[in-house]
């Protein structure tokens, strides 16, 4: 039994996720006016790089809530998208780069510290990815995402206001 079934509003889980998605629709659909309308040019060049983080920003609260209804389907979701991390350059062990790291026979990048095991908190998606996931999707990727919008929109303000079509 879940939140559905026994919080009397158990609805608002539902609302939650259709306005998530809502949200990636709009901020992608943003990213695209603002393109066509050349707004990425200077003088905003700072304001697009800033953006396009924002849109990383968007995409990342959206991947670390997709674990937390913890049902298989998520579980399976989170597996496969960390698994690609294991190729992340440098960083994941089966990326390129990461043989470049080795001294001697001495591995500095191997799967028991590389970026999967540090999204996951181990080697499986289990609590410690769980509680890992819920902290970044409720604390930290929406602190870094508050500073940056407020970035944003001060910028947006000292450069004129929104960009007209060219």
């Amino acid at each position: 039994m879940g939140l559905r079934e026994h919080v009397p509003i158990g609805i608002m889980r539902e609302l939650h996720r259709w306005a998530a998605h809502l949200m990636v629709i709009t901020v992608w659909l943003h990213m695209y006016r603002v393109f066509l309308t050349g707004s990425y040019k200077p003088p905003r060049e700072f304001n697009w790089n800033v953006g396009v983080i924002l849109l990383v920003l968007t995409l990342l609260l959206s991947f670390t809530g997709y674990l937390l209804p913890w049902d298989q389907l998520a579980v399976w979701a989170i597996t496969v998208g960390t698994n690609m991390a294991r190729a992340t350059p440098f960083l994941g062990h089966e990326g390129p780069g990461a043989a470049l790291l080795s001294i001697g026979g001495l591995d500095f990048v191997h799967a028991g510290d590389d970026v999967r095991f540090g999204l996951l908190a181990g080697r499986f998606v289990g609590e410690g990815a769980l509680l890992r996931f819920y902290v970044l999707h409720c604390v930290g990727i929406p602190l870094a995402a508050a500073t940056l919008m407020a970035i944003h929109f001060w910028r947006v303000r000292k450069d004129g206001g929104i960009s007209g079509p060219l």
